[in-house]
């Protein structure tokens, strides 16, 4: 049994030297490939890009299969740094040929930089411009079961400096966020999101993240009974109308709930609904002080009818 042990121990070690020695000697051999390398446009101060350009470049390179196996799964400090912040720069399309190209490629090692597809990069500059814009959440906010969100999401911070082509950022009011869905949260919240960099290479931001944060509250709803209505933009003497107050039940943070007053509800009725209506019906509009919303979506409404022995009209104030 041990002498089974031994030779099949044997035979996968003989294995993984011949594999070793194999790769060894591939990788010692020399090689031409095509490697994707970020590429870096840098401008002069009062110059911007103004159309996208590419994100990377491919660029053929020939050496030693170690050094090429390095630059594919381990170099990430190589791109093609365009430098043309000393440059005076006359005119608004530039051209940038192949060897300049090459010449600027950054961090390669050992290999030799050939050919770069594809071999020129044509870019359109203009003014540079600088401004503050206000940062939009694009966040989803999903509470625990039986909270409500009473604050936010806020931003912080909530303007952002970006710098670009003045063509460009000069149209720029706000920028958002990346989307995000916060889930199951409640009591309060903060976390970092990205900024969404769709114009990477045309506008540059001051920052790359932001945090986004608010506050949530277990729900609460109260009842306020027996609140009357007001009439407004006219007086309907000649009407009789039912009912003449309501139930209102509001819903949203335990804080906010708790603070409601009943002066803090208003109902109100358009006396031109009640003129105009062809049912006998005029819808009643709730006016809530404070960050709490009706509890029951239903709108509320008054049947209006018009008493026999008057005239089919409405007394409006100042008349």
């Amino acid at each position: 049994m041990k002498k089974k042990f031994r030779v099949k121990k044997s035979i996968v070690g003989a294995i993984v030297l011949a594999i070793t020695l194999w790769v060894y000697t591939t990788l010692s051999n020399e090689y031409v490939t095509f490697v994707k390398v970020p590429l870096k446009v840098i401008m002069p101060n009062n110059r911007a890009i103004e159309n996208p350009i590419p994100k990377y470049l491919d660029i053929e390179v020939k050496g030693k299969g170690w050094d090429i196996f390095n630059l594919l799964f381990f170099n990430t400090s190589k791109e093609i740094s365009l430098d043309l912040s000393k440059q005076r720069i006359d005119k608004n399309d530039i051209e940038i040929g192949r060897q300049q190209i090459l010449k600027s490629v950054r961090y390669v090692g050992n290999l030799e930089t050939i050919d770069a597809l594809p071999d020129n990069v044509e870019i359109r500059t203009g003014v540079s411009g600088e401004y503050f814009v206000n940062v939009e959440p694009n966040i989803e906010i999903i509470p625990k079961e039986g909270f409500i969100l009473v604050d936010g999401p806020n931003v912080e911070p909530d303007r952002i400096r970006i710098k670009g082509n003045n063509k460009i950022v000069s149209r720029i009011k706000t920028w958002k966020t990346e989307f995000n869905t916060i889930s199951n949260v409640a009591n309060e919240f903060r976390t970092m999101v990205p900024l969404q960099d769709t114009l990477e290479s045309i506008v540059a931001k001051s920052r790359q993240n932001v945090y986004v944060y608010g506050k949530l509250e277990q729900i609460a709803e109260r009842t306020f009974r027996g609140i009357p209505y007001k009439i407004i933009n006219g007086k309907a003497e000649n009407y009789e109308i039912t009912p003449q107050r309501f139930d209102v039940t509001i819903r949203g943070g335990i804080t906010a709930v708790s603070e409601i007053e009943i002066s803090d509800i208003e109902l109100i009725i358009d006396a031109n609904d009640i003129y105009w209506s062809n049912s006998s019906t005029a819808f009643v509009k709730a006016e809530i002080k404070g960050n709490v919303e009706l509890s029951n979506p239903t709108q509320m409404y008054v049947y209006a009818f018009r008493n026999s022995n008057e005239k089919n009209m409405i007394e409006f104030a100042n008349r």
